[in-house]
């Protein structure tokens, strides 16, 4: 099952004619990259109809708002409309040939990947190179993680290093910088302390009751744990803090024929650079229990209406994470799909 944030209004149904003409529309829009006329479309398909009549079927299509035509053009393109219909009711389903599935697999193999730095490392860059889109894979959110235990290490007399482990296998390491003095017999005891009261909960629980469990110990240990109190928002929020989120295949996604626009070609790099925007996107088609779709203005971001995204969720132990891909809205859905839910399936096991 296919979901999608339903911000685009269904058409209603389509003749079994005018479905067809669609699937024509977009599958040599994905291939050619250029605007269908009626008469490559009466000779491409078997309707047997002439160019008149597969005009009319068009001009059909184009009131109901499925396609338009870019500029002048007497050729029709796809609308966000369009794409969605076509994801929705008429794209074949496709499988991964079994050349394709042992490549994935061996390249999971290959690389060994354990940890979830590693994990969203690699998969991202297999991503992008199988897919020839942006690949982004965005790591764990913590939330739900079980805190299994917490060590403090003094690294300078400023500094003191916090990690957490997690029970899904996550360590968690955040620097926290001090103004007082602080021996490493008092660290040892706030470190069994902290275990004490934390171990078991998940960061979530500990994030919103830190202060209440900590209360009675700013009397004993003072500066310390109110360093600990006001920094807890960060020492326990849902995000590692650094490889949250990998991207990769900018390259590649360059190569394609949208991309020879300089206007489209800066949108990409700034996409690539503003990390947030990614974090926005992913959380907004994050906690799905299936393969996602969003297309054009599907996307709540006013900069990635000219494309679409495909995500998957996969797990990391108990955990959830987000691989995706990101490219033109003109993209091999039906590929693109099963390379993603395909991927997500191997990395949750």
């Amino acid at each position: 099952m296919i979901e999608h944030d339903g911000h685009i209004e269904h058409p209603g149904e389509l003749s079994e004619r005018e479905r067809q003409v669609l699937l024509f529309i977009v599958e040599q829009f994905v291939t050619t990259a250029t605007p269908i006329g009626s008469r490559t479309l009466s000779k491409g398909t078997n309707l047997n109809l002439s160019p008149a009549s597969i005009r009319n079927v068009m001009a059909d299509l184009e009131e109901r708002g499925l396609i338009g035509h870019p500029h002048t053009s007497a050729g029709r393109i796809p609308t966000d409309l369009g794409y969605r219909f076509y994801v929705d009711s008429i794209m074949p389903r496709l499988e991964l040939s079994s050349d394709e599935r042992q490549f994935l697999e061996q390249q999971f193999e290959d690389d060994g990947a354990s940890a979830i730095h590693q994990l969203i490392r690699s998969s991202s860059h297999i991503l992008s190179r199988i897919s020839q889109q942006l690949a982004v894979v965005a790591a764990p959110t913590l939330g739900r993680g079980v805190l299994q235990r917490l060590e403090l290490v003094q690294v300078a007399v400023d500094k003191i290093m916090v990690i957490l482990s997690i029970r899904s296998g996550i360590v968690k390491s955040i620097m926290l910088h001090i103004r007082f003095a602080v021996s490493r017999e008092q660290l040892d005891q706030v470190s069994v302390l902290l275990n004490e009261r934390l171990a078991g909960l998940t960061l979530q629980e500990i994030r919103e009751t830190f202060a209440d469990r900590m209360r009675e110990a700013v009397a004993d240990e003072g500066d310390i744990i109110r360093l600990f109190i006001d920094s807890s928002d960060r020492l326990f929020s849902e995000r590692l803090e650094t490889d949250a989120v990998c991207i990769d295949g900018m390259m590649t996604m360059t190569q394609q024929p949208e991309f020879g626009d300089p206007g489209r070609m800066r949108s990409l790099i700034e996409l690539v650079e503003n990390q947030r925007v990614i974090v926005h996107l992913l959380d907004s088609v994050s906690g799905g229990q299936s393969l996602t779709i969003r297309i054009g203005r599907e996307i709540d971001d006013d900069s990635l209406t000219e494309y679409s995204i495909v995500a998957a969720p996969y797990r990391f132990g108990q955990l959830d994470g987000t691989l995706s891909i990101i490219g033109p809205k003109r993209m091999n859905y039906p590929r693109m799909t099963a390379i993603v839910d395909y991927l997500a399936r191997l990395m949750s096991s």
